[in-house]
């Protein structure tokens, strides 16, 4: 589940899983949805791969979304699917989706980076949430 947070002069989502890989996988939907307006309109049919470490889960967090903003930004792929492995503070994914095409996908608003601002993973009563501000 996703919530979207209001902030002044960035946005966030509230990000809730029942496990934490599943936590990643929402966070990474959940920034795709604000990127571009409609995810339906996007298939699984592109996809990349990638290995994170980190001192921490929301170090880990921090530069997953980075490393998928960055492949947005530069290769121009909205992401959409995502299959993530965490081992302790190791991140391995695949990432899918397909290359943005202006005529098929309109695009939201721009995110710059995710930011360590109310960065935060908690674990309640075998439930994960994390907070994620975005600088937009």
């Amino acid at each position: 589940m996703i919530e979207f947070i209001e902030h002044t002069a960035d946005i966030g989502i509230r990000v809730f899983a029942d496990s934490i890989n599943e936590l990643f996988q929402i966070a990474g939907y959940g920034m795709f949805k604000i990127i571009c307006e409609n995810l339906d309109d996007v298939q699984c049919k592109e996809s990349i791969t990638g290995k994170i470490s980190a001192n921490d889960l929301n170090e880990l967090l921090y530069l997953f979304l980075e490393k998928l903003i960055y492949e947005f930004d530069v290769k121009g792929i909205i992401l959409k699917c995502f299959e993530i492995e965490i081992f302790e503070n190791h991140l391995k994914y695949k990432a899918m989706g397909e290359f943005y095409n202006p005529k098929k996908h309109k695009i939201g608003t721009g995110i710059k980076s995710p930011t360590y601002h109310k960065l935060e993973i908690k674990k309640i009563n075998n439930k994960f949430e994390a907070v994620i501000i975005f600088d937009i």
